[in-house]
């Protein structure tokens, strides 16, 4: 290989510098976060268990809803107040229970709480690497 030794002068022409970065490409690379089965499952079917409790509750309200839509069809006279008040604290009941898992933490929550973290804390680099030429 020849040396050329540009300095002080005004380039006109196309240099080649064989071997300069010639096929490189530039990556930015961080660790990976090494996601188990277990993981996997949790964020998949990681719901509260709060959440089967008010589906259970708002289901059996919407059946008690139905039999007093259809009492109340034939007479609206038929539905009594506690009837009402069974169907309304069953529905709260509900409201409560999904707002409950809302905020409680689950195994869904704790895995997605230590990806974050892994990407928060990973350091990421940049690498020149050699190209396929």
């Amino acid at each position: 290989m020849t040396e050329r030794i540009i300095e002080n002068q005004v380039i006109t022409e196309t240099q080649v510098i064989p071997d300069l970065l010639t096929g490189s490409d530039i990556g930015t690379w961080q660790a990976e976060y090494l996601l188990r089965e277990v993981e996997f499952e949790r964020i998949k079917h990681g719901k509260p268990i709060t959440y089967n409790w008010a589906n259970s509750i708002a289901l059996t309200s919407f059946g008690f809803g139905l039999s007093l839509l259809a009492k109340g069809y034939s007479s609206a006279s038929l539905i009594t107040k506690g009837e009402w008040v069974a169907l309304a604290f069953g529905i709260g009941i509900s409201v409560v229970l999904y707002l409950i898992g809302i905020f409680l933490p689950d195994n869904r929550k704790k895995v997605m709480k230590k990806i974050e973290s892994h990407f928060e804390t990973a350091p990421t680099q940049r690498q020149i690497l050699r190209g396929r030429e």
